[in-house]
């Protein structure tokens, strides 16, 4: 079963935010960030430089309830009090057209050149009108191109809408107070006539009457009172004699009746009797039954019950008593109401039409004294009208303009422009598609990386120059270049399934020029120095550039080798200046996989193993051919080589796939690193990193 690290993937984790990272994030991208804010920043102050400035003029108006100093409760809450429609409605009066037109009138700005005849539709445009919280107060603003234009026409609108505000209550006044002064006059000609037919039926049927109406209808009204008071204290006490009546003719306890509980003196005795039988309990467990203490304490105990059982009776008794007189007091009651009613029978006709003429007359009498009332106020409210709309805040010349608003754009832009530029740059991270360290390499792929080898100018301008790694090498031994080539081959030295001699190992990489040919030079030239026999064979039959550096392409080589009967000694030749023994790639071939997969290919391999101490194939990439892939499963180890920032993850992930999961390679060297960049990809990328290059003899 594979193990999930033999196949890589490019799944990152989100470990927690290390602010040392986010220090080196800003480190690496600072000017692309400082790019952006700037750029953003001169736009923002650019255009509030570039838009014309506007200036608004702000006012003030208080909604309150109209003031009536004559009757103030008229008017209490009939408007808006905490009415949000009436506020709706009143900024709709503020922003509608026929008030707006008076001000266009007033202020003469269809004269203005730069308003034209449009004025309205340019004031509509130019008002705002917004409620100020949750408070009965409406807040108008004018912006225009003018300072003083602002102030004095948010000025003329407030003072329209007031001056609108009083003339409609003024007329609303000036009709109510002609249509009550009608109504009143015609309300007294009324109660002339109800009161004169009142009196005139009293004259004629001899009707005595006092303020609460006849005499004998009071009288009739105050026995039925007392009777149906009398007669509800009768059915009261007859119920609770009854209630005492049947617990004595049921052998009930009679104590527990409410007028017993209720008794003060019962209540007394009750304690009195707890007392005595708790002291005759003691007594007894103390002395027994025949004590005479106990017999003296039985004797207190029956007195006391006694007194209790003659309390009881009093009690009933007088319950008797009280029953006897409610029904005496009912039925005296009820003789004197048959007496009363009697006489009132006879006045019954004539009180219901005297009651009905005096209900008209007292209804006339009251709607008249109340149009009269309001018609007289109304017409003095004329005279002292309150709009309860006032301005409360005045316009004023603003000194500066509301827009643009210059040090608010300078702000926006510089907010913006770091927004935005932590935001490219964080994308610029997020689409960078090559490993920039070997803490990414191996937690990506769980591959090691065996060393990270330094970008050397100049090697690419010429293969033939001095500057190529061979030369380097021989001349600067203890140059960085040189230590991170030994320190790649300590790394694979140190590779546990590495325990025997002679090492076969293959050097590969995703895509081409990584770097890869320049790397197996590296590592020959760096053997031969420790007094290594070294074998380099340019299994690269496409493009055979480690045989372009030695200048082998005529000479007999691998092709030669698979193909002809030729011995491995005659196409292995020695190069005099390095001491490398090189297997170039020799003819040409159009089918370099059957060659590389033949059991020719299989049985050289493991006849060079026993001459050298250490055998370097130069294999193609595996991206763009199959070589490598094939040529991986007759050594001992794979070196995958990736360019710093530049091979892309995906290509590394599925090279590794191809060369059969990561068990196959020894560890992943890391080309073309640009030193002086690397600690902005994170402080503790690499050791060598953080060394200064007057260190190394460079």
């Amino acid at each position: 079963m594979a193990s999930p690290t033999d196949n890589p993937t490019m799944i990152r984790e989100f470990l927690p935010l290390d602010v040392r990272e986010v220090v080196d994030f800003f480190l690496r991208r600072w000017k692309l960030v400082c790019s952006i804010a700037a750029l953003t920043f001169s736009l923002f102050l650019g255009a509030a430089y570039v838009i014309p400035a506007s200036y608004t003029g702000v006012a003030q108006i208080l909604l309150d309830a109209p003031i009536d100093y004559m009757t103030p409760q008229d008017y209490s809450n009939s408007d808006f009090a905490d009415n949000p429609t009436f506020i709706e409605s009143q900024i709709a009066v503020l922003r509608s057209a026929s008030l707006l037109q008076q001000v266009v009138d007033s202020q003469k700005l269809t004269e203005d050149p730069k308003i034209g005849p449009a004025a309205l539709v340019w004031l509509q445009a130019a008002l705002g009108v917004s409620r100020v919280g949750l408070g009965n107060v409406i807040e108008l603003d004018v912006s225009t191109y003018d300072p003083q234009k602002a102030a004095s026409l948010a000025n003329a609108i407030a003072q329209a809408y007031v001056n609108d505000r009083i003339k409609s209550r003024y007329e609303g006044v000036q009709k109510a107070s002609t249509w009550l002064s009608e109504r009143a006059s015609y309300l007294r000609a009324e109660l002339s006539r109800s009161e004169q037919a009142v009196q005139k039926f009293r004259i004629d049927h001899n009707l005595l009457a006092t303020p609460a109406g006849s005499l004998t209808d009071q009288q009739l009204s105050e026995l039925n009172v007392a009777l149906i008071n009398a007669r509800a204290e009768l059915s009261e006490k007859r119920a609770q004699y009854q209630q005492v009546d049947k617990l004595q003719i049921a052998g009930g306890d009679i104590q527990s009746m409410p007028d017993v509980l209720q008794s003060v003196v019962v209540s007394a005795l009750r304690s009195q009797l707890s007392l005595v039988s708790r002291k005759e309990a003691d007594l007894k467990l103390k002395y027994g039954e025949r004590h005479p203490d106990v017999m003296a304490a039985q004797a207190e105990r029956h007195d006391i019950e006694g007194q209790i059982a003659a309390e009881v009776q009093r009690l009933i008794g007088n319950l008797k008593n009280e029953v006897d007189a409610a029904e005496a007091r009912e039925a005296s009651l009820a003789r004197a109401l048959d007496s009363v009613s009697n006489r009132s029978e006879i006045e019954g006709q004539v009180g219901v039409q005297l009651r009905d003429l005096e209900r008209i007359a007292a209804a006339n009498k009251e709607l008249f004294e109340t149009f009269l009332s309001r018609a007289k106020l109304t017409e003095e409210k004329s005279t002292l009208l309150n709009s309860g709309v006032r301005v409360i805040t005045d316009a004023s010349v603003p000194g500066a303009p509301s827009f643009p608003n210059r040090s608010l754009f300078a702000a926006l832009g510089l907010v913006f422009g770091i927004f935005f530029g932590g935001a490219g740059a964080v994308l610029r991270e997020l689409f960078a598609s090559g490993f920039m360290a070997k803490k990414q390499i191996e937690d990506e792929l769980a591959v090691p990386v065996l060393a990270s080898m330094p970008r050397m100018s100049g090697w690419s301008k010429d293969a033939q120059s001095q500057a190529q790694p061979v030369a380097y090498l021989e001349r600067k031994p203890l140059s960085r270049y040189s230590e991170a080539v030994r320190r790649l081959r300590l790394g694979l030295e140190a590779t546990p399934e590495w325990d025997r001699s002679p090492r076969l190992m293959l050097v590969t990489s995703a895509m081409p020029g990584e770097g890869k040919t320049t790397l197996v030079l590296s590592l020959a030239c760096s053997a031969v120095a420790d007094g290594k026999r070294v074998l380099v064979i340019d299994a690269d039959l496409r493009l055979s550039s480690t045989t372009a550096f030695f200048g082998m392409a005529d000479k007999v080589g691998l092709v030669d080798l698979l193909t002809l009967p030729v011995k491995a000694a005659n196409a292995i030749h020695l190069d005099e200046r390095s001491g490398i023994s090189v297997l170039p790639a020799g003819a040409r071939t159009r089918n370099p996989p059957a060659l590389l997969a033949s059991a020719r290919m299989r049985s050289i391999l493991d006849e060079l193993r026993g001459k050298f101490d250490t055998v370097i194939i130069d294999a193609p990439p595996v991206g763009p051919a199959a070589d490598a892939t094939i040529l991986a499963k007759h050594v001992d180890k794979v070196v995958f080589v990736v360019k710093w920032r530049e091979t892309s993850r995906e290509a590394v992930a599925e090279g590794i796939r191809h060369l059969g999961g990561r068990s196959r390679i020894a560890g992943i060297a890391l080309t073309m690193v640009e030193e002086p960049k690397l600690p902005r990809y994170g402080r503790y990328t690499s050791l060598e990193s953080s060394v200064s290059d007057s260190y190394y003899l460079n």
